[in-house]
């Protein structure tokens, strides 16, 4: 079954991921830090990051370093004012970068994309 991965602590986040994975036959499974999500990634359809939380732009670094998972798909969210981090996130690799808002609409693009 192809999973999800993500390194989120906001829990109605990680229950609005499961809800809309769930249907889409998608396993969504958690992670508590940058190097358990870059282990978990592997062989994962998407990778979703908190980049409010350090780890999440920790676990990019570690994405990339790694030929195994340097092209899984990923998406990360900030607030919005943090243009600073979108860019980094972006530098370091990461696929898509939304607001916060925004992650919902993206979110449920991406999982379909990935389930396509």
């Amino acid at each position: 079954m192809p999973h999800v991965v993500h390194l989120i602590r906001d829990l109605l986040f990680v229950s609005k991921l499961r809800e809309a994975a769930e249907p889409l036959g998608l396993d969504v499974r958690g992670t508590r830090d940058a190097d358990a999500c870059a282990a978990a990634a592997r062989g994962a359809a998407l990778v979703v990051l908190d980049l409010r939380q350090p780890e999440g732009l920790r676990a990019l670094e570690r994405l990339a370093a790694d030929p195994e998972t340097a092209g899984v798909r990923s998406i990360g969210f900030v607030d919005h004012e943090r243009l600073d981090v979108m860019e980094t996130a972006k530098a370091l690799g990461c696929g898509q970068v939304v607001a916060k808002g925004q992650l919902a609409v993206e979110l449920g693009r991406a999982l379909r994309e990935v389930r396509a």
